[in-house]
């Protein structure tokens, strides 16, 4: 019996908290969403799935008001009534609460602020911080984030910063319709199975969830029901969560998926990449190491994968090695034999070092500009004569790889923040690509990305390695670690654990490893 089992479903005859009814909309002449019609009963959770560019996100926005009224066409009714939200202040007033996909935070705010902001609790005209602190530190333990609650909540990786807001969300006693948007990208087994329990509790106090998902394995976990989108429409709908997941991704892709071919592990080559003694320490605040002694081999053609928990010092490794990292870093980087720890991005970029970073919207697109632009953010250079770009050759370059990389639709001009999730990643893939990395850094690669250009996202970095390229893959996601890695670290507060050979290792040892409990 999976964890669902355990939970109830919605009664089948219970009136909708929230119905759907014709609902559409366009940009620019293209319809965006069609004709969608969904019902959601109290204490429903009803999985919505679909490729990226399927009409999810732009739904979700419809409902929760970030997209007002009067910009679609058709009905939503909540509760029976007809809603028409001019803002998202107005759906959140009505009970309903999203939780987006991109995390919108206020970095130097605290951690309790940000979490309780607008709902902050007040004490003879003040704010209470005690009773904040309080309820903060309750939401934060629940999800196992080992933070303190005054910290700026820019002190927490982007995964811990999507626990905080996730924490907070479900935490609004008012809420009628939860919208969860990707809720476990970059989240681990361990820490989606405690975001699972917390949604048991919303659904018992008859909530209705939205629960959008690329990770297919986890739909029988937590829904009761899924409908699934494909070109703005809604295309089936599974009256149970339990149907095959090759059914659910037919609906998705309108064709059966093709099997994957089997892939052959790489021989060790030489070390590109030495790391001895790298010590991470904290930036700002109470100062304390978040990678403590870390030494390992990056080899030539080799895919070395990275997982540990929210904390374990993935991310500020990873930052450390490119030069990132705005706090104190000590130890030694050999690159090729010689030892220079890249100081900064662009000597790291010079290096021949590549980072795909974890939040693509924080530190990754540069939004208000062209695919052309973003793909030759780091190598504009090599597409210029002195202070003058030659723009045919870097059309020319940029061209070849968009059509490598089946951007859809492969258009230089558009703005990058018009595409899809998964484009998106295909856009920042090809910015370090078009550097000719040596080394290449990826932290989570397929991060709120569905599983057509996850598929995609893989064969690119295989290619890469068997051109040579030496890959470091961190990723929260254990099967993508497992399948895609010729050797895996696990890490555990701040430290590496254990290192394994692919194809040799467990799901049980390697999270143990990674949770301290390897001996």
């Amino acid at each position: 019996m999976t964890m669902s089992a355990a939970v109830e479903s919605a009664d089948a005859h219970a009136s909708p908290v929230l119905s759907l009814r014709g609902v559409s909309k366009s940009f620019g002449g293209i319809l965006a969403v069609s004709g969608v019609r969904i019902d959601v009963a109290p204490g429903e959770v009803v999985a919505l799935v679909g490729e990226n560019g399927a009409g999810k996100s732009t739904l979700m926005k419809i409902i929760s008001g970030v997209y007002p009224a009067d910009s679609f066409e058709g009905e939503m009714l909540l509760d029976g009534a007809t809603a028409r939200f001019r803002n998202v202040r107005e759906a959140e007033s009505a009970g309903i609460v999203l939780v987006p996909q991109e995390l919108h935070i206020a970095p130097n705010l605290s951690i309790a602020e940000n979490m309780f902001m607008g709902m902050l609790p007040s004490k003879r005209g003040f704010v209470d911080e005690r009773a904040l602190h309080k309820i903060a530190k309750e939401r934060l333990a629940f999800f196992g984030v080992d933070a303190r609650p005054n910290a700026p909540v820019g002190e927490l990786s982007p995964s811990a910063q999507r626990l905080v807001t996730i924490a907070s969300a479900l935490s609004k006693s008012a809420a009628r319709v939860l919208i969860l948007d990707e809720p476990t990208a970059s989240l681990t087994q361990g820490e989606a199975v405690h975001l699972f329990e917390r949604l048991r509790q919303v659904k018992a106090q008859n909530v209705g969830c939205i629960y959008i998902t690329h990770r297919l394995d986890e739909i029988a976990e937590v829904a009761d029901r899924v409908v699934v989108m494909r070109n703005g429409q809604v295309v089936a709908h599974f009256e149970s969560a339990h149907e095959r997941l090759s059914d659910v991704v037919r609906a998705m892709i309108g064709r059966d998926p093709a099997p994957r071919a089997p892939r052959e592990r790489r021989a060790r080559a030489e070390p590109i990449l030495s790391v001895r003694d790298l010590c991470v320490d904290e930036h700002f605040g109470a100062k304390r190491r978040r990678v403590d002694k870390v030494s390992f081999d990056l080899c030539r053609g080799e895919v070395l994968g990275l997982f540990g928990l929210v904390g374990a010092g993935r991310t500020e490794l990873a930052k450390a090695i490119f030069g990132a990292w705005p706090g104190a870093v000590s130890g030694e980087v050999r690159i090729a034999g010689e030892a220079v720890r890249p100081s900064s991005p662009g000597e790291a970029i010079r290096l021949g070092i590549g980072m795909l970073t974890e939040d693509r919207k924080q530190t990754g697109l540069i939004e208000g500009h062209s695919v052309l632009s973003n793909i030759s953010a780091a190598s504009i250079h090599a597409v210029s004569r002195g202070p003058f770009i030659r723009r045919g050759d870097e059309v020319r370059r940029n061209l070849e790889l968009v059509t490598r990389f089946d951007l859809r639709p492969p258009k230089l001009g558009a703005k990058v923040e018009e595409f899809s999730g998964g484009n998106q990643q295909k856009v920042l893939l090809a910015r370090w690509v078009a550097i000719g990395p040596r080394i290449l850094i990826v932290d989570e690669p397929t991060y709120g990305v569905d599983i057509g250009a996850r598929a995609e996202i893989y064969r690119l970095l295989h290619e890469l390695a068997a051109k040579g390229t030496a890959v470091l893959l961190i990723s929260s996601d254990m099967n993508e670690v497992l399948d895609e890695s010729d050797r895996m670290l696990a890490m555990y507060k701040g430290r590496i654990t254990q290192t394994f050979q692919g194809g040799e290792v467990t799901r049980h040892e390697l999270m143990a490893a990674a949770t301290g409990e390897a001996h």
